[in-house]
């Protein structure tokens, strides 16, 4: 039997459906190319053909008794680590690694999680060194190695690709960088010379050779260093944030996703690109406060009382004590601090109201409110996108800063921000945690 209902079709066995008990079945929905909404009271219709003919909100739509098929990803795909000359190193998807100039051979180890009994077809390449895709079956890749890569920027791309058309279904992309020495440009080289040419036969030039190799080793030393005191940074910042999402898995990537919008929203502001990254690090930051609020209260699907949500309020001013002397982020604690404040006055936890919010508080304000009406919680499902568009109209002036607002619905409208892939990802994330 195929019964239609707000979800989409329940494509359930008859027998089982009439014995009164928990029947097994599958749902024909948006992942099954079902786009529209079914009409409630419509008359619907079948043919000779096993064809169903239902009235949705954008149309009719048919469907197939005997050829329909679940179209779902069912693959998960990353390389978790890699080896510099035999060394193994963790590398995290979404940040760039470094590669010393003297390495002579990086390999990367992928991992395909398959939940089919299929081989599905897999390619990689190496951009920034070859341009065409080797292409192979999840059983045939094993590692995948490059030796004697030149100093420059690389972008490993590894993809599930469909084995009719080619076209790519899956892909996850690694982004490193081989370290260029000063010596590998090619005015350094023309400077030596000439210098020699100056300088020969001359004591001073020995003594000038000396100076310039120390301070140049120097400033690579310098270099190198402040490259991996950078990335340690955002690799520490990355895990506190992910910490702190992990203490409710149903907020999973809550903290990275605010980033993202809080960067859009303040690109369109005027921010400088530093300016964008010191805002980015700030949003990854601003729930670090709920560490401190007990794990019953925040994961309490019922409606919290009075002294809970009194309590959970608390996870602001918690996160500024915590964050009040790292230096390493400017403007990180109005970030956790004032997120919940409200531009009428009527936030917390000081009430401040209008620009008297700092400004990161504002821009925060605005994707963390947004990410939870559009995500999963304990205490209720994602809300429908309508819904979340009028409580932001309804929020202007309000409960957010209205230029900011504005600057926000227009990267909406302008699908900057992607509603429909942002609730396709989520159903996915959804369908395989099931």
């Amino acid at each position: 039997m195929f019964v239609s209902g707000s979800a989409g079709i329940y494509v359930v066995n008859r027998d089982e459906l009439m014995e009164g008990g928990e029947p097994s079945y599958q749902i024909l929905n948006s992942s099954m190319g079902l786009m529209g909404a079914l009409t409630a009271n419509a008359w619907n219709q079948t043919d000779g053909l096993k064809n169903i003919y239902l009235s949705t909100d954008r149309g009719v739509f048919m469907v197939n008794m005997d050829e329909y098929r679940m179209n779902r990803r069912s693959y998960r795909l990353m390389v978790s680590r890699v080896e510099l000359d035999e060394k193994s190193f963790p590398v995290e998807r979404g940040l760039k690694f470094t590669v010393k100039r003297d390495v002579k051979k990086i390999t990367f180890i992928p991992e395909i999680v398959n939940y089919t009994l299929e081989n599905p077809t897999v390619s990689y390449y190496l951009e920034g060194l070859e341009s065409k895709k080797k292409v192979l079956t999840q059983k045939e890749l094993s590692r995948v190695s490059y030796t004697n890569l030149h100093a420059g920027e690389y972008v490993f791309h590894l993809a599930i690709v469909s084995d009719r058309t080619g076209e790519v279904i899956e892909e996850s992309t690694y982004r490193f960088v081989k370290e260029k020495s000063i010596f590998d440009n090619a005015w350094f080289l023309v400077y030596m010379v000439v210098l020699a040419v100056i300088f020969v036969g001359w004591f001073s030039w020995f003594i000038t050779r000396t100076w310039l190799q120390k301070t140049i080793e120097l400033q690579q030393s310098r270099l190198q260093l402040a490259m991996q005191q950078i990335q340690m940074g955002n690799e520490t910042i990355l895990a506190i944030a992910k910490t702190v999402d992990a203490k409710d898995e149903r907020t999973s990537q809550h903290s990275q996703r605010v980033s993202e919008y809080s960067v859009m929203i303040a690109k369109e502001y005027g921010f400088s690109e530093e300016e964008q990254e010191n805002l980015r690090r700030a949003a990854l930051l601003h729930d670090i406060g709920k560490i401190a609020i007990p794990d019953m209260i925040l994961n309490k699907p019922a409606r919290l009382t009075d002294d809970e949500y009194y309590i959970m309020k608390t996870h602001v001013t918690k996160g500024a004590e915590i964050l009040k002397d790292f230096t390493l982020i400017d403007h990180v604690v109005d970030g956790a601090e004032f997120h919940h404040e409200r531009y009428d006055g009527r936030g917390y936890p000081d009430g401040l109201k209008g620009e008297q919010i700092p400004l990161y508080g504002r821009i925060i304000a605005i994707a963390d409110a947004f990410d939870a009406m559009t995500a999963n919680r304990v205490y209720r499902q994602k809300q429908d996108f309508d819904y979340v568009l009028s409580e932001l109209h309804k929020g202007r002036g309000t409960q957010f800063d209205p230029k900011l607002l504005d600057i926000f619905l227009k990267l909406i409208e302008n699908k900057t921000i992607d509603i429909e892939a942002i609730y396709e990802e989520k159903e996915h994330k959804e369908e395989t945690n099931e």
